[in-house]
């Protein structure tokens, strides 16, 4: 099944008890409104959650031409448009994962910091098209958009915190899920990718 944007705020709505759903996710509508305002931030939040197997991204990082900000990293590289998360650097010469850390620089520019160059980055992407989302994607981020919306659609504090449980149930029976989807049972020993399981 695709999944869409209106169809999380239709599940959203349903978890507030709302009976009546939208049509599409642009209605000119008080709860449609309410929902568009907290979607965007709501959906990055669940997507950095979790190293997604749907949202698992590799670029190759371009360095600059600052010194890393922090000296135990040796090199700054420019952080991808896309990025909600790093989650590791693969060396392009032993093919290894090895740690990044986040940081800003001096021009105030979010970078990648690493000892590795050249390297990519491995990372989980910023999805926007719904219908990439897995089922157990979807459910979790409908809980935690109608938990951030709550207040502003119901005025209910109940509905507020029975929906961030109901999420905080949903994002770890989703986790375990995709975390399944990517056990790999192979024999070569020299993946690289192994460790990460």
């Amino acid at each position: 099944m695709q999944y869409s944007k209106t169809k999380i705020f239709n599940l959203a709505l349903s978890h507030l008890g709302s009976s009546a759903p939208l049509q599409n996710d642009n209605e000119n509508h008080p709860q449609a409104i309410i929902l568009n305002n907290f979607y965007d931030l709501a959906r990055d939040t669940v997507l950095a959650a979790h190293e997604w197997s749907f949202a698992n991204a590799y670029k190759e990082l371009s360095v600059g031409f600052e010194k890393s900000p922090n000296p135990n990293f040796l090199y700054a590289f420019k952080y991808p448009n896309d990025c909600i998360s790093p989650r590791a650097i693969i060396d392009n010469y032993d093919t290894k994962e090895k740690k990044c850390e986040p940081a800003i620089n001096s021009y105030g520019e979010q970078v990648i910091l690493s000892n590795s160059n050249p390297c990519t980055l491995r990372y989980t992407k910023r999805v926007e098209n719904a219908s990439f989302y897995t089922p157990e994607f979807v459910n979790a981020l409908s809980y935690y958009l109608a938990y951030m919306s709550a207040q502003s659609i119901c005025g209910s504090t109940n509905k507020k915190n029975s929906n961030l449980q109901d999420y905080q149930i949903a994002i770890r029976k989703a986790v375990v899920v995709d975390a399944r989807k990517n056990e790999i049972n192979d024999q070569d020993d020299t993946d690289y990718t192994d460790s990460r399981y």
